[in-house]
């Protein structure tokens, strides 16, 4: 079982990680994409369009890695909880190549490990039972 436990750790680690790159990366696109559009539109409605387009995606992308933080730090601490939500994220990580597809396969191989080690907990430990 403390064998899980530090995968789980990684697990957690690496969705941290993973969230926080993803804040920083996104937040310089922003600030170059709405820079690049300053110099380049001369219209107030474009300028004004690119001011609400770097909020909205903004937005979405914190809400997008505030789930992904939450199981990290549930991870990391232990709770049962986070193993649920870091499947999730995980699965919806798999298309977002390569750190996401790396991560999102490996959230998979621990929700399996844990769920098989339940299973295994779960057994009858009765060794007179014959298959067949």
């Amino acid at each position: 079982m403390e064998h899980l436990d530090k995968h789980k750790r990684t697990l957690g680690i690496l969705f941290l990680s993973y969230a926080i790159l993803k804040i920083v990366l996104f937040t310089m696109g922003i600030q170059i994409l709405s820079v690049a559009l300053e110099y380049l539109a001369d219209e107030a409605e474009i300028k004004f369009a690119a001011y609400v387009l770097k909020y909205v995606v903004g937005v979405i992308i914190v809400l997008y890695t505030i789930p992904s933080m939450i199981a990290g730090i549930g991870l990391i601490n232990g709770k049962k909880w986070a193993l649920v939500l870091a499947i999730i994220m995980g699965i919806i990580s798999l298309p977002v190549f390569p750190l996401g597809t790396a991560i999102g396969v490996y959230a998979i191989i621990v929700f399996l490990m844990d769920h098989s080690e339940t299973y295994k907990q779960n057994l009858p430990q009765n060794s007179d039972t014959k298959a067949g």
